[in-house]
């Protein structure tokens, strides 16, 4: 299992794949479906879709 939130390195969370599981700083845990990756200005936005369970959102 691997946590993942704002303080994971960016190579931790470049790392993840699919089939991966992730737990969050919230308790939601689940295997990582999908991924998406968003550059914006001065924030990296990780999405992770949970295999039935929603988003895993870090911003970085």
């Amino acid at each position: 299992m691997i946590n993942v939130n704002k303080k994971s390195s960016t190579q931790q969370l470049d790392e993840v794949k699919q089939g991966d599981i992730i737990k969050d700083e919230t308790g939601k845990i689940g295997e990582v479906e999908n991924i998406e990756v968003i550059s914006r200005k001065n924030e990296t936005q990780y999405y992770y879709k949970i295999k039935n369970d929603g988003t895993v959102l870090v911003i970085k």
